[in-house]
């Protein structure tokens, strides 16, 4: 199974989505390293992308060694929104994509991101204005709604409908409502009628991919054509293979051992030392940390000695002595 979106093409039906602050240069190498097909950097903001001192920071400009990545972008003037996507294609992302699903109340606060959904010819309009601007494939994320109403459900539509016909390359679509956040469960039926009502279009699906065989049996199910996985590749790059394998009618690999988590945690670890300040790289270590324990047997005590170390040696050391290495 492959995927393609205008003239790129994935050799897997599934990429690292874009997580707001997860989804960094370290990370996306570790993905790769993993057999991701494709990954993306964090959301970006259309205003600051404008700036071209800011398309210059290291953090923002995508490395030789990253392709094919995408640019997800998020704002609420067409003309901004158009001025980002051709920034983004100009310093080296391959691909476009269009956030109009961030339920993060800040955001919503802003009336950005998944509040666009409000407003569904303000989504068209930006829609058209980079469609106008850009060459390279151009993508849109949806949630499958504001909220549970008939006017939610009504412009999630009318947006589907609109973009499917005018020309964008791909819908990656969340099956939940805004409001939701990330509470309950994902509504894969949605996707369903997606992709019914749109044959030829690519949708891809997200929502609650932690597991390889809940993924694989969402791409049959569905129909859909691929999956984004954001928090189940959290300090698990390991799901890329094994959804590989899956898809490829193989046995799902057996778990890694001990020493090969710890070795694969340990270079995340010094490149984001090595890509931040050494203090905040520790700090900022520990979120993946706590999914690369979920494999270690004593996964609690690991945690909690992760959690207290404030230096890199002692970060370093208690993965060395924790993990085998």
């Amino acid at each position: 199974m492959t995927l393609k979106l205008k003239n790129l093409t994935l050799d897997a039906p599934f990429m690292q989505a874009s997580l707001s602050g997860y989804t960094d240069r370290p990370m996306r190498m570790v993905a790769r390293e993993h057999s991701a097909p494709m990954t993306f950097a964090g959301v970006m903001l259309d205003q600051a992308i404008n700036h071209p001192r800011v398309r210059r920071r290291f953090d923002v400009i995508p490395y030789d060694d990253e392709h094919p990545i995408g640019g997800q972008i998020m704002g609420t003037d067409p003309d901004i929104m158009a001025g980002a996507a051709k920034g983004l294609c100009d310093i080296g992302y391959d691909l476009v994509d269009l956030n109009f699903a961030c339920p993060a109340p800040k955001v919503l606060r802003r009336h950005r991101g998944g509040y666009m959904l409000n407003d569904p010819d303000g989504v068209i309009e930006i829609f058209h204005r980079v469609r106008d601007t850009v060459d390279c494939p151009l993508t849109m994320k949806l949630r499958i709604g504001y909220d549970e109403t008939t006017e939610g459900h009504e412009n999630f539509w009318k947006i589907c409908e609109h973009v499917a016909a005018n020309g964008i390359d791909g819908l990656i679509i969340h099956g939940r409502w805004v409001l939701q956040k990330y509470r309950g469960k994902a509504n894969w039926d949605i996707l369903t009628k997606v992709k019914q009502k749109f044959p030829t279009l690519p949708i891809v699906g997200s929502g609650d991919m932690f597991e390889p065989e809940t993924i694989v049996q969402r791409l049959k199910q569905t129909g859909i054509d691929a999956v984004t996985i954001a928090r189940g590749a959290v300090g698990n790059p390991w799901i890329f293979h094994e959804v590989r394998a899956l898809i490829a009618g193989n046995p799902k690999p057996a778990p890694p051992p001990l020493d090969e988590v710890g070795s694969v945690m340990l270079e995340h670890f010094n490149r984001v030392v090595d890509f931040y300040h050494k203090r905040k790289g520790v700090a900022y270590f520990r979120k993946f940390a706590a999914g690369y324990s979920r494999r270690h047997p004593e996964r609690k005590k690991i945690l909690l000695i992760l959690m207290a170390a404030q230096t890199p040696e002692q970060v370093r050391g208690a993965i060395t002595e924790w993990f085998n290495l």
